[in-house]
């Protein structure tokens, strides 16, 4: 009986061990699951984590923008700037002698980093220029863009372009002072994003200091050194890529050079041509054999009378009132840039000076003055061209035309 009992008490003791070890062995293998699940669980936290900030950094690194050149812009005559395009619309300048570089950032994209300190940049849209040049005012309106135009250096009695009278009598566009003392309150007032000047404002460097300091880039065009007038005109490019209608200035372009090509294709005249003008104070200039306007003269079906004078250089000329006579006196026209010492009628001519009256254009009647807006028409080139050969090739002795006038 004693011997039963215990043979059970140590049966019972036994299931008591086994259970605890059965039950420690759950308990470990529970708490092995439950740290290898958390252990999984922190992985992919993790692993979602990286992927997370490898996301972030591409994201960032393709907002940051960056320039991949697609070529430069063609240029068929222009010589005295370029532009380099680059993918997603942006555009670098370069244009001046010393050159400067302009960056055109379109509307919404980031500006790029690492850029060279020489560079600056343009935001698009500009909508707000303060411009001196008034030739290349008349390229901007060519295409549409007079509107981005705020101020400008010439007083509003000194304008003949209809749509900049217009503009100037409706406020639209105001008269801030001359190119050489601006008026830079008015600068900050209307918040101008851009001056564009032409050559003469390199006699100032105080004024392009100053818009320096007020943080105003200013473009200084060149376009007066370009020896091809259609080069002149082809710089409506250069405003077309400022103000974002590419479009519109290659379109305005194709048609004037259409226009020009069609006329030089026309056989010679054989009539020579003189051109020239005298100063207020009696200075005398012809205009060199390479200057845009002989070329002109070229195109037309003429023969400038001085094109063996300085042939490779643009501009004028300086002659004494006897060497500008016997350079001009046997042309068979002479178109008179009407500036300076104005002339209206061949006796005011006589009356200035009596070897006017030994001139062959004037013994004939064919002395022809600039009109007003000539000089701020860059715009206008190919149809002065066609004005010159309709000179040329016309016997009708009281013919007139919009650019050049017949003197009575």
């Amino acid at each position: 009986m004693k011997r039963t009992w215990q043979k059970s008490l140590a049966g019972v003791l036994a299931a008591v061990v086994l259970l605890s070890g059965c039950s420690a062995a759950n308990t470990q293998s529970s708490s092995t699951s439950e740290s290898s699940g958390s252990s999984s669980q922190m992985s992919s936290e993790t692993s979602a984590a990286s992927e997370s900030s490898s996301s972030s950094q591409a994201s960032e690194q393709q907002e940051q923008a960056v320039l991949q050149s697609e070529g430069m812009l063609e240029l068929s005559y222009a010589k005295n700037f370029s532009v380099e395009l680059y993918q997603d619309g942006y555009r670098m300048i370069t244009v001046g002698n010393p050159s400067r570089r302009f960056l055109i950032v379109p509307q919404g994209m980031e500006i790029p980093e690492g850029l060279e300190e020489d560079v600056q940049v343009l935001q698009q849209p500009i909508q707000r220029v303060y411009i001196d040049s008034t030739s290349m005012v008349s390229l901007i309106d060519a295409i549409g863009g007079l509107d981005r135009v705020k101020l400008v250096a010439t007083e509003e009695d000194g304008w003949y372009l209809e749509n900049v009278i217009e503009k100037m009598q409706q406020g639209e566009i105001l008269y801030s002072g001359s190119y050489s003392e601006p008026d830079y309150e008015m600068m900050a007032q209307n918040e101008i994003q851009l001056h564009i000047d032409n050559t003469m404002i390199d006699g100032n460097p105080e004024v392009l200091e100053k818009f320096q300091e007020l943080g105003i880039p200013s473009l200084v065009e060149n376009s007066s050194q370009e020896s091809s007038p259609l080069g002149r005109v082809e710089w409506v490019k250069l405003f077309g890529v400022l103000f974002g209608m590419e479009q519109e200035a290659q379109e305005y372009f194709d048609q004037q050079k259409s226009l020009v090509e069609e006329l030089s294709a026309a056989e010679s005249t054989g009539k020579t041509v003189a051109m020239g003008y005298i100063t207020s104070s009696g200075k005398c200039y012809a205009r060199n054999g390479g200057d845009y306007m002989a070329q002109m003269i070229q195109l037309a079906g003429g023969e400038y009378i001085l094109a063996q004078l300085n042939a490779e250089k643009s501009g004028n000329n300086n002659l004494t009132f006897e060497e500008w006579y016997a350079s001009f006196q046997d042309a068979d026209y002479l178109f008179y840039v009407n500036m300076g010492n104005k002339f209206y009628s061949l006796q005011e001519m006589i009356d200035y000076n009596p070897l006017f009256g030994d001139f062959k254009a004037v013994q004939q009647g064919n002395v022809f003055v600039t009109s007003p807006d000539f000089t701020q028409s860059t715009a206008a080139i190919g149809s002065i061209i066609a004005d010159m050969n309709t000179i040329l090739t016309s016997d009708d002795g009281q013919l007139t035309t919009d650019h050049l006038i017949r003197l009575a």
